[in-house]
Formats: structure tokens, C-alpha cells, sequence
């Protein structure tokens, strides 16, 4: 049976999270309670009687994933205003590429600029002379159509749209729907993108483009094929994050290079060229359970390609990491060897940093799957004492992660929740030493006067070996300069009520 069930990528819209896994972002208890409710389908019951608006649409996660491809164009289907993020993504991508040594170039957008006309006769003209003209102008690979909230509310069919000028245009031409009111889960716009890979564009090596057909008569042809299945046999496929950077990307390519195994990274910052290859390889590896379990359970159903599904963030997930897919590969002693190794080196140089740190209290907040895994670095790692793990969505994905997380932590408060008006108050009255939490909240415990540091940022390095020593000196960092954020507090005030911060913060959530 496939894994993919009832056939979801064989329709042209993708499920969204609701529709496929057990979620919720409305949760607080302790671990083990988590993951029991999760397994018991009760999730989809919990709710708020008050919500405060702060997820982010899918469409800037579609863009995000998205714009990094090479050669691509992207077409916002929908008002001009939908297209406004796409100047601070060009920013980010230009730097994303640079740090990879590519070529620093404008992302292409076009939009259909759909105004009241369109809304009430329909924008599927204007859609087709978008596209015609980004094939035409730009002469892309790829041509990405981001279906946004109006062409889905008024029936534009995008589908057929994208099946009839795909005869046309010379581009790998695709749809991302991605209306923001679909799902209440921005993780749903990961399987959007996918599903988009998934339906329009080449998956596997074109013959003559891609290599030459041996020939039977060739008498190196049975060594030539064995050459090319040697190599196969020891490929591995990387799937990038958009909260992955350069250097998460060389140092696990570098661990994984130790052990004489070839990786590719991608779909970001990748080409056709490179996409095409996503089927030939002997394991393809997602770094995380709520991310990538679309793209590569369909690879397992379609090409028989396996998959494993780890974060390699402090030295246990690491080493487990290292390790699982060494087995896989009949090198399980080797990169137990090579994780001594490495994890020798590594507590050496934090040793300076865990004196600092040692019993320092600290929250995390951010990713379900990220945090939970960090509850071991934080904790095992570093010595720290964990206040709670804050998940700003979950679904039945992470169980995995929370289960590592209930038998070394089964008791430590866990909260799902992407609500400011809640995170504020845990902060206030946890009062911890640091807050460790997603890029976009580093703001609010900041003005409360808490130490923070990203959970996350691109431009440094979080996983494998180098990512435990980077996050042990940037805690230690932050600990030891402090003043700035005491100051901020003394002169910010919150647009809440005093008598908030004396409430329960999960007065609001439902039983």
C-alpha cells in the first residue's frame, strides 16, 4: 500500500495538514501528554476562545521554498499585493546564494494583478498571458504559478491552465496553491510545494540530456554500467530547510563525506539539472519529520528510493543521525568511530562555554520538531535547565521527536501555541534566564528584558558537530551581554492589561 494514502498526489490540489495528520497549535500539559492525545486523534479538539492573529501565510512559505530554485520564475496569480514579500525574499535568496558560491541574481516575479474585473469575470486570461510572456521573456527552467486566496475563491481552473500552456511554453511549467485560508497550519504550503514537484516537474535523468545509452556492443559497457550503480548505491539526497543554512549544508555534506558517501543537498538553491537526479540515489534523508514526509514518502512509492527522517541537532540526535544512516549503508562501525571522534573535538571546546552556562534556565520556542530535539543540547549538552519546550504548531509527524523527548524529559511543560498574548505572559512569569526561540519572536521576550538568541538563523550553524559548538558560545555570548535588552525593558511598554500577566496564559484555551 502506498504511504501516501488515497492516492494524494494524483489530485490536482494537494490535502492540507488538517485533512492528512493529527494537528493542533493549541496545547500546553507536559510530553508524554502530548504524544498520548496525539496518538489518541484528540488534537483536532482543542481551540482558544480568543485568538490573536500572527501565523504567516503559506504563500510567503511557498515563495520561500520556491525562489532559491535556479532559472525560475515565479507568477503570483492573484492582487499586486500578494507580491510584496518577494522584495525581501530577493534579498535573502541573493545572500543564500552567495554564501554557496552561485551566481547573486534578481529573482524573476511576475504578477497577474488581478483587479475587480478579474474578481468578478474571472483571471484565467491574464494567467495565461503571464505565463507566455515569462517564457518568452526570461527563457526559465523552471515557471512556478503561486495560486493565491482570489483565483481560489472566484474558480480559476490553474490546473488546466498549467496542463494546456504547458504544450505551449518550453519551461517546466507547475501551480503552487497556496491560498492562505485553506489551512490554519502554514506547515500545509511544505506539502504544497511538493505536491508541486510532485505533479508537473521532471523527476528522473533524461536520456541523451542527461547521459548516453550503452551500448550492448561496447565492451566496457557492463563495466560502465557497474561504475554508475557502485556510485548510486552510495548517493545520498540532503533535503534542504528554508531555517538551513550554508554552513548546516557543509557540515553535514562534510560528516556525511567522511564516511566516503556522495551528497546531494536540495531542492533549494538547486537546478533542473540537479532535481532530475532526485530519483537516483540510494537514501534520501529529511532533516526534519514535519517538513519533507510528502516529497519522500512519494519517492519511496515511485522510484523504491528509502528515506530517513532525523535532526542532527546536539551531539545524541547527531550521533543517532551519523550512525542510523552509516547502518543503512553497512558503515555503522565507522561512523561510530567517526562520532567518537568528532564528539571529542567538540566537548573539548564547549568545556569553556558550559561553566558559563551551567544551570542557566532556559525556554525554547519554535519549531515542535526543532525544539524538542534542542531539549537535548540544551539539557545533556550544555547542562542547562529546561523552563519548556514551546511549539508554534504541531502535527502527528513529530511524534518521533517528542518520543525521544518523553524518555529523557517526561515531564517538562510543553506548549503549542503561535500566540504572542501567551508567549509574553509565559515569559513574564517563568522569568528565565534565556529564551532560545524561533527568528520572528525574538522580539517580545527582548522588551520583557530576557536574553534571547535565535533558535535558528541562516547565516550560522545549528546541526552536526559544528552547530553544538556555535550554539554553546552564542548562549554564552548572550548571557555575559545582557545590558542592551535590560535597557530595552525599562522603556517598552505591551498593549496589555497589567492584570494579563497575573492570569493563567492558557486562560483562553478550551478542555
Amino acid at each position: 500500500m502506498s504511504e501516501l494514502e488515497n492516492k494524494y498526489v494524483e489530485k490536482s490540489i494537494p490535502p492540507t495538514r488538517e485533512e492528512r495528520l493529527e494537528a493542533t497549535d493549541a496545547y500546553h500539559g507536559c510530553s508524554c501528554d502530548l504524544l498520548d492525545c496525539s496518538r489518541n486523534c484528540c488534537l483536532k479538539g482543542k481551540d482558544r476562545d480568543f485568538w490573536q492573529g500572527s501565523s504567516s501565510c503559506q504563500m510567503f512559505l511557498s515563495i520561500m521554498m520556491s525562489a532559491p530554485i535556479e532559472n525560475s520564475v515565479l507568477i503570483m496569480h492573484g492582487p499586486v499585493g500578494c507580491g510584496h514579500q518577494l522584495h525581501i525574499q530577493t534579498f535573502s535568496t541573493n545572500n543564500g546564494k552567495r554564501v554557496r558560491g552561485l551566481t547573486p541574481n534578481p529573482v524573476n516575479w511576475l504578477s497577474t494583478n488581478l483587479s475587480t474585473t478579474e474578481i468578478v469575470n474571472g483571471g484565467e486570461k491574464k494567467l495565461r498571458e503571464a505565463i507566455e510572456y515569462a517564457d518568452k521573456t526570461f527563457r526559465p527552467e523552471f515557471i512556478f504559478v503561486l495560486s493565491t486566496c482570489a483565483p481560489n475563491i472566484i474558480g480559476d481552473d490553474v490546473e488546466k491552465i498549467i496542463e494546456d500552456e504547458s504544450k505551449v511554453v518550453s519551461a517546466q511549467l507547475t501551480a503552487i496553491h497556496c491560498p492562505g485560508f485553506r489551512s490554519k497550519y502554514v506547515s500545509s504550503a511544505y506539502d504544497a510545494f511538493y505536491h508541486s514537484l510532485i505533479r508537473h516537474i521532471q523527476l528522473e535523468p533524461i536520456e541523451y540530456k542527461d547521459y548516453v545509452p550503452l551500448n550492448p556492443a561496447d565492451p566496457n559497457a557492463t563495466f560502465l554500467a557497474a561504475g554508475y550503480e557502485y556510485k548510486k548505491k552510495y548517493t545520498v539526497n540532503v533535503m534542504t530547510l528554508e531555517s538551513m543554512g550554508a554552513q548546516d549544508e557543509a557540515e553535514l555534506s562534510r560528516i556525511l563525506n567522511a564516511l566516503n558517501l556522495n551528497v546531494n543537498v536540495l531542492p533549494e538553491y538547486s537546478n533542473a539539472d540537479k532535481i532530475r537526479f532526485v530519483s537516483e540515489a540510494a537514501l534520501n534523508v529529511s532533516l526534519c519529520w514535519m517538513h519533507d514526509d510528502y516529497f519522500v514518502k512519494y519517492l519511496k512509492d515511485k522510484y523504491n528510493v528509502p528515506y530517513y527522517m532525523g535532526m542532527p541537532l546536539g551531539l545524541k540526535a547527531t550521533r543517532k543521525w551519523l550512525v542510523d544512516i552509516g547502518e543503512h549503508f553497512g558503515l555503522k562501525k565507522e561512523a561510530e568511530r567517526l562520532a567518537d571522534y568528532e564528539e571529542k573535538l567538540v566537548l573539548e571546546a564547549i568545556a569553556p562555554f558550559k561553566e558559563k552556562l551551567k544551570g542557566k534556565r532556559v525556554m525554547i520556542s519554535g519549531g515542535s520538531v526543532r525544539s524538542a530535539v534542542e531539549a537535548s543540547l540544551i539539557h545533556d549538552d550544555l547542562g542547562m535547565e529546561i523552563v519548556s519546550v514551546i511549539g508554534l504548531l504541531y502535527d502527528s509527524n513529530a511524534e518521533a521527536a517528542f518520543e525521544d523527548l518523553v524518555k529523557d524529559h517526561p515531564q517538562v511543560p510543553v506548549v503549542v501555541s503561535d500566540q504572542p498574548y501567551e508567549f509574553v505572559n509565559q515569559v513574564k512569569q517563568s522569568n528565565p534566564d534565556i529564551v532560545l526561540c524561533h527568528a520572528n519572536g525574538l522580539t517580545e521576550p527582548a522588551k520583557l528584558g530576557a536574553v534571547t538568541v535565535p533558535e535558528f538563523d541562516i547565516g550560522g550553524a545549528y546541526f552536526g558537530y559544528n552547530g553544538v559548538f556555535q550554539v554553546a558560545r552564542q548562549l554564552a555570548f548572550a548571557l555575559e551581554n545582557d545590558s542592551y535588552v535590560k535597557e530595552v525593558s525599562k522603556h517598552v511598554k505591551f498593549p496589555y492589561k497589567k492584570t494579563w500577566y497575573e492570569k493563567d496564559p492558557f486562560t483562553y484555551l478550551k478542555d
